[in-house]
């Protein structure tokens, strides 16, 4: 297709924007615990179905109170969650089908960390759980004069029904969530959740919300010119929209409106929006951020979807950390310390390289052995101290890197002073002195004095080096 001109010499018309059509109906379920009830939304993650909910959703476990961080006590939350689906498999007919979702944390369970004790959940934080799931067909008729034939049949047609299934409710991919997909005020949004019915999914009823006030910056200060752009994103976690529910509703799904096309004329766009709002098309934008309810009369809070998308990367980078850690290979931790601290695959945040600095602290050496082996990309051989000490140069200045990169990150601080000590105690000595390593040590002791955890800690790694150059 061509922008050439028609015969007549009259251009053609620029192309209508298929925002509509790009993004298929975002689709929302109800989340009932013994704790409250909420809503969740059905999407996928490398192609595995998902639920994406709100983590005060599903509550504390009975048998854990106050320890929602661990991970047995939100497992232990998420297999007591009713999760049910209205859907209309044939868009002519007149009432919905009622589905019910069974959770799986055991395949795959991300979240974030819980508020501090008694402190309710702010738009400053994130506030995700989201669970691998899996639909439940009804039961079939026992006959008792089938065969094993027969038999074989109806489990596969059961499953190519089970098939069907997944592939009309779980039609959102969170990959598709882009940081440019952000709200601006003034901006049309949509908000769909359940709405009523004995499953408390009967339907979904979709309302229409205005951003009322632009994400919100920690520092109203001018913050310097390097790090301007990193606080820039790290606050888009939340916005404030003008959609006012009630508190239950948290974790419907916020899509756009379809925006303006190029060269379309107001009536031309008001006409074409008000034709999608007819024939049910809310809810076909872009998936931009997952409803938080606030109080009754509060404009609501959205947790931004994309930076949701960031933190379970992490979450999923940490967990490979850790679990090679687990069987003696700091080949990954080593891998995560050398990637670029700026490198926007992790969404700018730190929680990898510090599980990362923690290994390093643990297993010294094979960490410097790593590291020599990914400085030339080849299989490790001791061919002598140089090498060894150019692989701890390299290591120890990656360290010095992540905590200039996120010097606020106490847990970072942490590690990285830990590991900086464990080097030196190891007498993994860098081939330049270590003067980075020694600076930093100094700088995270000044800068996190107040805090006792990684103050002790620097204080060791400070004696621990100054004890290796006497």
């Amino acid at each position: 297709m061509t922008n050439a001109a028609a015969p007549d010499g009259v251009p053609p018309p620029l192309p209508m924007d298929p925002v509509e059509r790009v993004f298929p109906v975002a689709r929302v379920c109800s989340v009932t615990t013994p704790d409250g009830a909420g809503h969740g939304i059905l999407c996928t993650l490398k192609g595995a179905p998902c639920v994406l909910t709100p983590a005060h959703v599903l509550g504390a476990a009975e048998d854990a109170p106050g320890c929602f961080d661990q991970h047995d006590a939100r497992v232990a939350a998420a297999r007591r969650a009713r999760v049910f689906v209205a859907h209309r498999a044939d868009p002519l007919a007149a009432a919905a089908t009622v589905t019910r979702l069974r959770l799986l944390p055991e395949v795959f369970f991300a979240f974030s960390a819980a508020p501090a004790p008694g402190r309710p959940p702010d738009a400053n934080r994130m506030d995700y759980a989201l669970v691998a799931c899996d639909a439940e067909l009804p039961d079939a008729p026992i006959d008792a004069s089938s065969d094993v034939a027969s038999d074989a049949v109806s489990a596969s047609r059961r499953a190519d029904a089970k098939k069907r299934l997944r592939s009309i409710l779980f039609t959102r991919a969170l990959e598709e969530a882009r940081p440019s997909e952000t709200c601006e005020p003034g901006d049309e949004l949509h908000l769909g959740a359940c709405d009523g019915g004995a499953e408390r999914a009967s339907g979904v009823a979709w309302r229409r919300g205005f951003v009322t006030a632009p994400p919100r910056n920690p520092k109203p200060r001018e913050p310097p010119p390097d790090t301007r752009e990193r606080l820039f994103r790290t606050t888009r976690v939340s916005l404030r929209y003008d959609a006012r529910t009630a508190s239950g509703e948290s974790g419907a799904a916020v899509t756009s409106a379809p925006r303006r096309a190029p060269g379309e004329l107001d009536a031309d766009f008001a006409a074409r929006r008000k034709a999608a709002h007819l024939e049910g098309a809310r809810g076909r934008g872009a998936l931009v951020a997952m409803h938080r309810a606030g109080g009754d009369g509060e404009d609501g809070e959205g947790v931004m979807v994309c930076e949701i998308l960031k933190d379970v990367k992490e979450t999923l980078a940490v967990g490979k950390v850790r679990d090679a850690a687990g069987e003696g290979n700091a080949a990954v931790a080593v891998a995560e310390l050398a990637r670029e601290p700026r490198a926007a695959s992790r969404g700018a945040r730190s929680r990898a390289a510090a599980a990362a600095a923690e290994v390093v602290a643990s297993l010294p050496e094979q960490a410097v052995q790593a590291m020599a082996s990914w400085i030339d990309r080849g299989g490790y051989v001791a061919v002598g101290p140089a090498r060894v000490a150019a692989a701890a140069e390299a290591l120890e200045q990656a360290l010095c890197d992540w905590v200039a990169f996120d010097p606020r990150s106490a847990r970072l601080a942490a590690g990285a002073a830990h590991a900086l000590g464990a080097l030196a105690r190891a007498r993994m000595r860098p081939a330049r002195g270590g003067g980075a390593g020694d600076a930093c040590v100094v700088e995270t002791l000044d800068r996190h004095y107040a805090n006792e955890a990684v103050r002790e800690k620097a204080r060791w790694a400070h004696r621990v080096r100054s004890a290796g150059k006497a």
